[in-house]
């Protein structure tokens, strides 16, 4: 079943999002060498870069599984 992932973070120089829902998320892969997360929408890989996050919240409501990254 496919999860919500709340993310505020780098996704290149100098380009930040800030709140952006994704849906659709069926894996996460934190690459912690790289510091960088990676999420899966539906096959597609987003990049996020983590140097500056500050918080990770992980939290489960029925089968829903949901990531905050601020």
């Amino acid at each position: 079943m496919a999860s919500t992932v709340t993310i505020t973070a780098k996704i290149g120089p100098a380009i930040q999002v800030t709140s952006l829902v994704l849906t659709g998320v069926t894996s996460v892969n934190w690459d912690l060498d790289k510091r960088v997360l990676e999420i899966n929408c539906g096959g597609v890989i987003k990049i996020y870069d983590l140097v500056g996050v500050t918080t990770v919240t992980f939290s489960i409501s029925g089968a829903n599984y949901t990531i905050t990254v601020s």
